[in-house]
């Protein structure tokens, strides 16, 4: 796997921080204020070459500010940052690249219209003379283009997919996929990674984490933030600890265990309560799927019970999350039978599910759950708009005290009810979503990567917020690349291969050599209907 053109060579040993051609990037008395309130205070921090330095802290503890000044997309409100021994222009994403820095953002900036091809190679696509002579004109070669964007996929271990098609067409994980590929194209001598394997199986966040060493091991330097602790501690060289903006820790592979970067990140030990166990009593069955096939999907047979937790684990393209959509309606269904509540349910669109009684936390909050540019309140109350208006007409006072009730048991933390819930941290939307759809009392509750990009302290919360959901009789059907939160939470897990279901696994069975055994599914033929090789 070829390194970065930029740096040179090295031998994956991360040399010693500090003054000299082996620092990557140095920081200097930088904070980040907006008004009164200091986001992000780093009086000193450097970062060697041939060195992984994972950066970890909860949801607003200033990961996202540090990655923005060191991108150029934040301005700092004081310091001085040096990447490769050069001054960076402070808010100047272009001078950021130039100098060698390459942003692996949580919520990718790929533009969803223009097709694969045009967004790996966006702003330096091959050109090519068209005619001879002074007259001749210049334009994009269409051809180099698609090669070069082949090759790019295929050097970050990416195969079967159609650069010709619009990025938006794609699952997130693809999605992640391309832009990873997008920034091992500039070759940088700086490689952030901002949540990169948030929205993967674990076959494809480790063809991640290897990208990271190779990157280190030719000479560069890479920031990971990640979540997913074993992850930073597989991959990590040394670990850094943010909280309320200000660097708490600087921690070597050996101080890095789980529980000190816990207590580094929250302040205090994090309790984690045990999962309830499974209903003692026999319960009706909630969702009962005969059959079932769609595109690329099926044919599956699934039941979950009421207080069931049921996972769903499977490597990339398994179905995981076409099995949720279909049930949900927002995937036609081409066969077989779905019950639900004892009766033949045929939704023909998502409203249709959600008047049947069923509620959906998609895997994009973003794009798929959210109205960004729009009040916490407004977003909160969405499902419930009805049983709260009288005769069509809703009452502002009733919606604010709805919205403020939501907001109160979910323990969203924010300023104000009127504030954008886009400017709230990931762990806070992720709560809001959830809020809304238990404030509907659905009887089905499908979850599709609830916890992605979301830190360890809000993981807690919502796991303890789906186990008391469960204990009240939903029945839950959980989607997730991530394995320990299936183990954690779950009381039963089903394993997808090929667009189908391959192992049903009770609590008593759970190990991850069982399912990543099962979810290789080697052995079996392709789903029915048109799946793309790359599709979840």
């Amino acid at each position: 796997m070829p390194g970065p053109v930029n740096a040179a060579p090295g031998t994956g040993t991360a040399p010693d921080p500090g003054t000299g051609a082996d620092t990557a990037v140095r920081l200097r008395e930088v904070s980040k204020s907006y008004g009164p309130v200091k986001v992000l205070d780093i009086p000193r921090l450097d970062l060697a070459r041939g060195q992984i330095v994972a950066v970890v802290g909860e949801n607003g503890a200033g990961k996202s500010t540090l990655m923005g000044v060191l991108s150029g997309t934040v301005t700092p409100t004081t310091g001085t940052i040096e990447i490769a021994g050069e001054p960076l222009q402070a808010g100047r994403p272009d001078h950021s690249r130039e100098l060698g820095v390459a942003l692996v953002a949580q919520e990718f900036p790929l533009v969803g219209q223009l097709s694969v091809a045009e967004n790996l190679l966006l702003g330096r696509r091959p050109a090519r003379a068209a005619g001879a002579g002074p007259a001749g004109r210049v334009v994009f070669d269409r051809a180099g283009t698609r090669a070069e964007a082949r090759a790019l996929l295929a050097e970050v271990g990416v195969k079967g997919v159609d650069v010709d098609r619009p990025v938006e067409r794609f699952p997130v994980p693809v999605r992640q996929m391309i832009e990873i590929a997008k920034a091992w194209g500039h070759r940088p001598v700086v490689l952030i990674l901002d949540e990169p394997t948030s929205s993967l199986g674990p076959v494809e966040a480790e063809r991640v984490l290897d990208l990271a060493r190779a990157h280190a091991a030719a000479g560069g330097a890479v920031l990971f933030i990640g979540h997913r602790l074993d992850e930073v501690q597989a991959i990590a060289d040394r670990v850094i600890v943010l909280r309320s903006g200000r660097l708490v820790a600087d921690l070597t592979p050996a101080e890095a265990t789980e529980e000190r970067m816990i207590r580094e990140m929250v302040g205090a030990e994090l309790a984690r309560a045990d999962l309830a166990p499974p209903p003692s009593v026999e319960r009706a069955t909630t969702l009962s799927v005969r059959g079932l096939t769609a595109d690329g999907l099926g044919p599956v047979d699934l039941d979950v019970k009421a207080g069931e937790i049921v996972g769903v684990a499977g490597l990339m393209g398994s179905g995981r999350s076409r099995l949720l959509h279909t049930v949900m309606g927002a995937q036609p269904r081409t066969g077989g039978t779905v019950t639900f509540g004892g009766r033949d349910f045929r939704p023909r669109h998502p409203a249709d599910a959600v008047e049947a009684g069923i509620g959906m936390v998609p895997e994009d909050r973003k794009v798929q759950s959210l109205l960004p540019a729009h009040s916490v309140r407004w977003n909160v109350t969405l499902t419930t708009l009805r049983r709260i208006s009288r005769r069509g007409v809703l009452r502002p006072r009733t919606d604010k005290e709805h919205s403020a009730r939501i907001v109160k048991d979910l323990g969203v933390r924010l300023h104000s009810q009127e504030q954008p819930i886009g400017s709230l941290s990931g762990g806070n939307q992720q709560k809001a979503v959830f809020g809304r759809w238990l404030a509907a009392e659905p009887e089905l509750l499908l979850l599709d990567e609830p916890t992605r990009g979301v830190d360890v302290g809000a993981k807690a919360e919502i796991y303890g917020l789906i186990d008391a959901a469960a204990e009240r009789g939903l029945a839950v059907l959980v989607a997730s690349s991530e394995l320990e939160e299936l183990l954690w939470i779950c009381h039963r897990i089903v394993v997808m291969a090929h667009g189908r279901v391959v192992a049903d696994i009770p609590r008593a069975g759970f190990g991850k050599e069982v399912i990543m055994t099962a979810a290789a599914g080697t052995q079996l033929p392709p789903a029915t209907g048109q799946q793309g090789k790359a599709d979840a």
